[in-house]
């Protein structure tokens, strides 16, 4: 079924003062050199000082202000290293806001981490400006499955669509204990973000841009969408455009664009058949299946058409149009 659903690691130290203590007014100047201190490292370094304890900065650092103050050989006796285990950085992931590609990667890298025996995230290509584009697989292992292909922001515009992606990530690897056999008896493969230099530069530059961001011609940009090979050109510019400058140029032949050659290669690789491909996107609530290219019926029309009516009625869908394209 094809359809589209419109700390780095710091050594602590340890440091061991002679009596008489530090002189306050020492101490005082360490702990107020706090802009000594980077943003992250802020959340990540501990320092200890046995029998006096001062949170200041690295080994470098340290050595660089007690020179100045005169505290290295008067008062330091020795400089001990003590490995504590790598924090990790959570960053905030929640459905109350769009975020940026760093968060959404971070957030799968998460889930491959806290759920290891479900949860594998591989890098199926790189876009035009050498980013990662990342899948998260979601599997119980099992050999009988079939693969399911979720994917969103083809479109860069369309942010709602990796919003609704990475939330059923999250229901289907918080709850796959609970689950019925019809949904873990799936390998879903989770593609949030396809087109990720387009939806990086939406953030920074131009919120409205929806192609990736190759250039021919001197104009940047591929509907990604239309660069798919079958029924490719088909209609001319009817649906696409051979147009660099327009909104749903095609590129100059199918498959011209690492992000579709990444979907192509990793489906067709697979030793998993794949039997649902959905690729997300907004603002229309519609439901649509092929043909895109012409308007004959396609091969199993009636149990795309039921399947379909099924989607739009759970979805809860007052209103709805199913277009077979």
């Amino acid at each position: 079924m094809a359809a589209q659903m419109s700390l780095n690691q710091n050594e602590t130290l340890a440091v061991t003062a002679h009596s008489p203590s530090i002189p306050q007014k020492n101490i005082g100047y360490l702990i107020q050199r706090n802009d000594l201190m980077d943003d992250e490292e802020n959340e990540e370094d501990e320092f200890s000082i046995m029998s006096e304890t001062i949170n200041i900065c690295t080994q470098t650092r340290l050595n660089r202000i007690c020179m100045r103050s005169g505290l290295i050989g008067k008062y330091v006796k020795q400089i001990i290293p003590i490995h504590k285990p790598k924090k990790r950085k959570i960053k905030l992931m929640d459905w109350k806001r769009y975020h940026r590609l760093s968060v959404i990667y971070a957030f799968i890298d998460e889930l491959e981490k806290d759920y290891p025996a479900i949860c594998t995230v591989t890098v199926i290509g790189k876009s035009v400006e050498g980013r990662d584009i990342k899948m998260l697989k979601i599997s119980n292992s099992d050999a009988q499955n079939s693969a399911v292909w979720l994917d969103g922001s083809i479109h860069a515009r369309e942010w709602i669509s990796t919003a609704v992606v990475t939330y059923i990530a999250d229901t289907l690897v918080k709850n796959f204990k609970k689950l019925p056999k019809s949904i873990i008896n799936k390998d879903w493969h989770i593609v949030p973000i396809l087109n990720p230099d387009g939806y990086e530069y939406t953030h920074t530059r131009d919120r409205m841009w929806r192609k990736n961001r190759a250039c021919y011609d001197g104009k940047y940009g591929v509907d990604l969408n239309r660069n798919f090979s079958y029924g490719w050109g088909y209609n001319g510019e009817e649906g696409s455009s051979d147009e660099p400058n327009n909104v749903f140029y095609r590129g100059p032949a199918p498959f011209s664009e690492p992000e579709t050659v990444a979907v192509r290669d990793t489906i067709l690789k697979s030793t998993t058949p794949f039997k649902v491909f959905l690729s997300f996107h907004s603002y229309f609530e519609l439901i649509i299946f092929p043909w895109g290219y012409k308007k004959d019926p396609c091969p199993h029309y009636l149990r795309l058409l039921e399947g379909a009516t099924v989607m739009a009625r759970v979805t809860r869908f007052t209103q709805f149009t199913i277009v077979p394209e």
